[in-house]
């Protein structure tokens, strides 16, 4: 195979790497609004509240409230790194290496890269037995009573996407820098 075919091969794949951390990073922003509306609707009960007391009333809260904003917050917020890698818009501190050589820039840039896309993949793959674990635990939410297990599998791929994106953030820097 020549080295224009190889090409040719990654740039669909990659397009479809894109799209698909894109999508993931929307479905992940849907999610905190999801939050954002049921935390403003849980707001107004308890404003409700203080007001329904006055004459003897009562406005409970959104039952279970806690549960859901603990499991949902913990999907979204993951859904988030692999876009923020492929943008770079992850945090980094430059104090030393910015008077580094572009070559030493470089060289870290490539083994933090690799270090990092290989802790992500055994974070998976942990994750996938911590999955398994709690879901013969049967382990559930306090109030709502939501199997946790069924939220795990976002973080698994999350994370399999963010080792992806970190791939392809190492190995393709220019094409990732601007905006994939």
């Amino acid at each position: 195979m020549t080295g224009t075919q190889k090409e040719a091969m990654n740039v669909p794949i990659k397009n479809l790497l894109v799209q698909m951390i894109r999508g993931w990073a929307l479905l992940g922003g849907v999610l905190l609004l999801l939050i954002v509306l049921v935390t403003a609707i849980n707001a107004v009960g308890f404003t409700a509240n203080t007001f329904a007391r006055m004459w003897g009333g009562n406005v409970s809260g959104l039952p279970g409230y806690e549960d859901a904003v603990q499991m949902i917050v913990g999907v979204a917020g993951l859904m988030m790194f692999p876009y923020a890698q492929l943008y770079r818009a992850h945090a980094s501190v430059d104090v030393v290496m910015q008077y580094a050589p572009d070559w030493a820039n470089r060289v870290v840039a490539i083994i933090s890269g690799v270090i990092l896309a290989v802790l992500l993949v055994w974070m998976s793959w942990m994750l996938v037995q911590g999955t398994l674990q709690v879901r013969s635990d049967r382990i559930e939410t306090t109030v709502l009573g939501w199997p946790v297990w069924v939220f795990m599998p976002f973080a698994v791929i999350s994370c399999l996407l963010w080792a992806a994106a970190t791939v392809v953030d190492t190995f393709a820097p220019e094409e990732t820098l601007h905006g994939a």
